[in-house]
């Protein structure tokens, strides 16, 4: 277009006039403004051939042209930004739409509730919204008979609190502490949870102590009824032990005295052969 200067040039004297006509392109200017419509330009701006791509805010979308561009008469197409609606809803088996707006096709953002008819139990989101993509954004509830859903059992929970105190048992009237390798033979158990089920030797069951006719697991390691007998048949051998030494040191004792008794007699012989010499 024409910015200043005239558009025409003479002849005279056989030589033309200078050219004055200065040119600039033209400006198509911003486009009409639309509701929910902006426009991204190129780097022309808006200066003859640049283009501009239309943009719709959210839950909108673009009707007529996407791009325009600027000519010489103009922007080139139309465009508007319309809002995005979503399919009319139904209703559900057993049940009805208790809430819905006025249109026949809810549009962006609109809400739609659901409620069962008596008896039934609505199963799922009791309202549904129409999304900016023209889709709902969850399925449509159900609504089930009250009888036919299975009841979710109860949950009690409850705490344990666990002791790293080793457990006693009472021996001879004395509380003892059952560590890895204690080898006590219990004679009266009160700590210990009596237990009638008899003794069974494998190596997964716990360890027993045999108390009045009964056995009650103690720890890992096995100390069973066999231990009475070991420490009886153990003081038996040990008196035994005792006897034999002492019967070995009496005899030992009297031949002492036994060797003693000839060596006083056979000095007593000898000096009585020197005094006879003499």
């Amino acid at each position: 277009m024409t910015e200043q200067g005239s558009e025409r040039i003479t002849c005279t004297s056989g030589e033309w006039s200078t050219l004055e006509l200065i040119c600039k392109k033209k400006d198509c200017g911003a486009p009409k403004e639309m509701p929910h419509l902006t426009y991204d330009f190129n780097k022309e701006g808006t200066l003859f051939g640049a283009t501009a791509r239309a943009i719709c805010d959210k839950g909108y979308q673009v009707q007529g042209s996407s791009y325009r561009q600027c000519y010489a008469t103009g922007w080139s197409g139309r465009s508007r930004c319309e809002v995005v609606t979503c399919e009319e809803p139904i209703d559900i088996m057993n049940g009805m739409i208790s809430e819905k707006p006025a249109k026949q096709f809810p549009e962006y953002g609109d809400v739609i509730q659901y409620s069962c008819d008596e008896g039934y139990t609505l199963i799922g989101n009791k309202s549904i919204q129409c999304n900016e993509d023209g889709e709902y954004n969850s399925f449509l509830p159900e609504c089930k008979d009250v009888n036919d859903i299975p009841l979710k059992p109860k949950t009690i929970s409850a705490s344990i609190t666990t002791s790293t105190v080793p457990p006693t048992i009472q021996v001879s009237g004395t509380r003892h502490s059952i560590g890895e390798h204690d080898t006590h033979t219990a004679t009266n158990v009160n700590d210990i949870p009596l237990k009638s089920a008899s003794i069974t030797t494998t190596s997964t069951v716990p360890p027993t102590i045999q108390v009045s006719g009964r056995h009650h697991g103690i720890g890992e390691h096995d100390i069973n009824a066999a231990t009475t007998t070991a420490a009886a048949v153990g003081s038996v051998i040990c008196i035994v032990i005792a006897i034999v030494l002492f019967v070995v040191l009496c005899v030992h004792k009297r031949k002492g005295s036994y060797q003693t008794g000839e060596d006083s007699r056979r000095k007593e012989e000898l000096l009585q052969f020197q005094n006879d010499l003499s």
